[in-house]
Parts: structure tokens; sequence; C-alpha cells
């Protein structure tokens, strides 16, 4: 099995960001880009997540997108 946490974005107008520069910052926390429902996805690698690896990387998100007006949701399941 292998775990993989789930990014869907919402994106608003008044933040300070691009697109571009969104993906990227994203990229750089190990979400991969992906086509279809979810907008990215990350994987844990074999590793079952537990609730706070969960939250400590949701943490890294807002910290990256802070300014950006992004709003995101997180799925986790293997």
């Amino acid at each position: 099995m292998t775990w993989k946490t789930y990014l869907i974005m919402y994106l608003g107008t008044k933040g300070n960001s691009n697109m571009m520069e969104i993906v990227s910052r994203v990229e750089e926390i190990g979400f991969i880009s992906s086509l279809g429902p979810a907008d990215f996805i990350y994987d844990w690698k074999g590793k079952k997540p537990t609730k706070e690896d969960i939250f400590k990387l949701g943490d890294k998100l807002m910290e990256k997108l802070n300014g950006s007006d992004v709003t995101f949701n997180l799925e986790t399941h293997d």
C-alpha cells in the first residue's frame, strides 16, 4: 500500500502570487502536480503517516502559501 496525500487548491484573486509561483512553492515541499481530481499529490513513500505527520505537512503548506489567497483541502489515504 502506498499512502498519499491529495491536495486540492482554491485560488482567490486577492493574493500576491501568480499561479506558477504557487506551483513552485507547493512543489518545494514535495508535492507533485497532477491532472485529475487532485491538483497535487504527496507520496509518503511506503510510510503510513500519522495524524501529526499530516498536520505538519498542512502547516508547511500554510507557511508556503501565506499571502497567496489560496485555500486548500488535504485528503490522505492508501
